[in-house]
């Protein structure tokens, strides 16, 4: 076993031609990583086969994942049989292409055997893989997997609280946030009452060595076991009357059925998530792609920072211990003043936890929403194929904090592509390409909860279930009137998600009309603000006019049952939605030629190499071929020119030839010659200038063969209003 995560090739950056294998030294992830990709680059692929790496070397990994895709890492066939492969390959995906599970299966076990093969890899190491370690799925608030059991994080903790005090009370922060959170406040742990009294509640608790719960937590709302809240009284800090509504939200959450689900489950223990009872490394995935954005933020926050507490316990060391991995960290860790309850655990593992060696990767395909200041304490960037031209200034950014050269980076981010990626290691002299090697596990893609079932039945409690409530939980709330509503399955979460769809055709200047449909999340806090928020694209065909069975709704919007909300949300859609359909072209200086929407950097400079749709090349073609028409006429007027001057010299002589026998005295046909060699240099001259001409003109088009892109411009083309129709729009509810 080498002692470097074997990662991939480095390749040559000019040819893409693989120099060798690249193994990346386990100890540089001490300083952290972050991988960054559009969708289709491999930044998944990349992340698994890091996982694996360490795997493969003993280190336990704790992976936290909102998407679903990491569950593909329990995908480990140990003989690479079709029939493997068959029991979970997409049947959606195979009945659209016409194939039987059984032929998906083994097109699936030869693709991977295959690709394996070509990295020095055979079903020998994916039985050692999957040997070394043991994998648990958990799922929070779910039985789908291994339930967590969260609201365990309210009972008091071991030791004395004075000895730990900074890392229990950010812990209590966490749960304050994730808990408010769930009952739909947003609180500043500073400023917010709400935000005060709970963690003062639970702090006054643990002190005494009393752990809490719920049903605990809500009477001691109403008669706080103290007298002050800091310097003033609890009555004049946060009155009772308004104690009132926390004390209802806290109990409408009690009283949720699907609640109880959070209240079962393993302990949140970080060291029995990283290691197994028999010692081996253990892989802990923590799923919760099937939660609303709100359970998530709670989820996360408290996963963090009880990793941060169970780090600070741990002796120093310069090896690598654990590794952490999150998965699409956009909306975890955004730009100040942005302050979600993961952010600060993040920040605290990024600048603490290297000494005790734990290792913290993330992972986005959005780098526009991140907090750069907080990852320049990164030191390896493992950057993929990226979107639009304001994420690669995004990362740009972050990579010259990085230590990165500027001159470098636009050369090297042209280079990546499809599992291509720039790797700027602050341990190596110098960046490199990295092309990811196969990964051991089946990427099949992300899991639905009946799967991560499947895969976890040999774990998961065989306690029953608890029974269903009697209201139907697939009754969507009642849409405004003019509003139809549909739904939409994309992330597969138990939660639905109330979102505005919209269908529209747009013609840019130049360009033909096209039709789009996107969803844009009712989050904000007016009509006006919904589309301050990120769209998702949306295929028209997956949409159903039928609500899903055993999804939960979350709740719309109160705006929407203003009068007159309608008409404002149309009028914010005709104001708003030119701005969305934004993008980005690239424009050639030189050439004056635009590129088409969408069409990145690198391919337009390929197609500008070619000369398609180039007016400017057509052109100088154009006068190449004129010009070499002229150069051949004149050549011809010029060997005419040297034929008569011959001729007149001859004839001059012939006729002066009496000057040699003394019969003439005169000389005559001088002036002939003159003229003739007069129009011979003029000729000549004419020539060498269309020479001239017909080199530079030939100059300009190599120039135009052998574009640069660094020589394109970026310009944002933004449709009018007039160039905008809206189609129509609705409610959808996306889960």
């Amino acid at each position: 076993m080498p002692n470097g995560f074997f990662v991939g090739n480095e390749l040559d950056s000019a040819t893409r031609k693989p120099r060798g294998r690249l193994e990346l030294d386990p100890t540089d992830l001490l300083t952290h990583g972050l991988i960054v990709g559009m969708t289709g680059s491999g930044k998944t692929g990349l992340a698994i086969v890091l996982i694996e790496e360490a795997l493969r070397q003993g280190i336990p990994v704790l992976a936290i994942d909102p998407k679903g895709d990491l569950p593909n890492l329990l995908l480990l066939f140990d003989r690479l049989d079709p029939v493997q492969f068959a029991a979970w390959v997409d049947l959606e995906a195979a009945r659209r292409q016409g194939q039987t599970p059984e032929q998906a299966g083994a097109e699936a076990a030869a693709q991977w055997t295959k690709g394996l093969a070509s990295w020095g890899l055979s079903a020998a190491d994916v039985a050692d893989l999957r040997r070394r370690y043991e994998a648990v799925v958990y799922t929070p608030g779910s039985r789908a997997g291994v339930p967590l059991g969260m609201l365990q994080s309210l009972d008091a903790p071991a030791g004395s609280f004075d000895a730990q005090e900074e890392d229990l009370r950010d812990e209590i922060a966490g749960i304050v946030a994730g808990l408010l959170g769930l009952v739909g406040i947003e609180a500043d742990p500073l400023r917010s009452r709400e935000a005060i009294l709970l963690g003062t509640l639970i702090e006054t608790a643990w002190r005494k060595g009393e752990g809490l719960s719920l049903e605990r937590l809500i009477p001691a709302v109403a008669d706080p076991p103290f007298q002050k809240l800091g310097a003033l009284p609890v009555e004049t800090v946060y009155p009772r009357r308004d104690r009132q509504a926390l004390m209802l939200a806290l109990n409408n959450l009690i009283a949720s059925p699907s609640f109880e689900q959070w209240r079962e489950g393993e302990p949140l223990d970080i060291e029995r998530m990283l290691h197994a009872a028999d010692g081996r490394p253990r892989l802990s995935i923590v799923s919760t792609s099937h939660l609303s954005d709100a359970e998530r933020l709670f989820v996360t926050a408290l996963v963090l920072d009880k990793v941060k507490t169970w780090m600070r316990r741990q002796g120093g060391t310069t090896q690598l211990r654990a590794l952490v991995y999150m998965d699409e960290i956009y909306g975890y860790f955004p730009p100040h003043p942005a302050n979600p309850p993961t952010k600060r655990p993040l920040i605290t593992l990024l600048k603490q936890a290297r000494a005790q060696g734990v290792a913290v990767v993330l992972a986005t395909q959005n780098p526009v929403d991140l907090d750069y200041k907080g990852l320049a304490n990164i030191g390896v960037w493992l950057v993929g194929k990226l979107q639009t031209a304001q994420d690669r200034e995004r990362l740009r950014e972050g990579l010259t904090g990085a230590g990165m050269a500027p001159a470098v980076i636009d050369t090297m981010l042209d280079a990546t592509g499809k599992r291509v990626f720039l790797l700027h290691d602050v341990h190596r002299s110098a960046p490199v390409l990295l092309e990811s090697r196969w990964a051991m596990s089946y990427l099949r893609g992300p899991l639905t909860r009946e799967e991560i079932g499947r895969l976890m039945a040999d774990r998961v409690s065989a306690t029953p279930a608890a029974p269903a409530p009697a209201s139907d939980a697939s009754a969507a709330p009642v849409a405004p009137a003019g509003l139809a509503q549909s739904f939409l399955k994309h992330f597969g979460a138990e939660v639905a998600d109330p979102c505005l769809l919209v269908k529209y055709a747009v013609r840019y200047k130049g360009m033909e009309e096209t039709v789009g449909v996107r969803a844009w999340p009712l989050d904000a806090a007016s009509a006006a603000e919904v589309f301050d928020g990120d769209d998702l694209p949306v295929d028209e065909a997956l949409l159903s006019e039928a609500p899903p069975p055993g999804v939960r709704f979350a709740e719309l919007p109160a705006y929407l049952s203003d009068r007159g909300a309608m008409r404002s949300m149309e009028k914010a859609i005709k104001d708003r939605l030119p701005g969305e359909l934004a993008g980005t072209v690239w424009t050639d200086p030189l050439t004056k030629v635009t590129s088409l929407l969408g069409e990145d950097r690198a391919a337009f400079a390929a197609r500008l190499g070619q000369g398609a749709g180039s007016p400017p090349v057509a052109r100088l073609r154009d006068r190449l071929e004129q010009k070499k028409g002229e150069l051949e006429a004149r050549q011809r007027d010029l060997e005419g020119r040297r034929t008569e001057k011959w001729v007149a010299l001859g004839s001059a002589v012939l006729s002066n030839i009496g000057l040699f026998t003394g019969r003439k005295r005169t000389i005559s046909g001088a002036g002939t010659v003159v003229s003739k060699n007069r129009m011979e240099g003029t000729a000549e001259a004419r020539v060498e200038a269309l020479e001239t001409e017909i080199a530079e003109l030939e100059r300009e088009l190599a120039a135009h063969g052998s574009v640069d892109p660094a020589r394109l411009q970026s310009t944002t083309v933004v449709p009018t209003r007039t160039q905008v129709k809206l189609l129509r729009y609705g409610l959808v509810w996306v889960y």
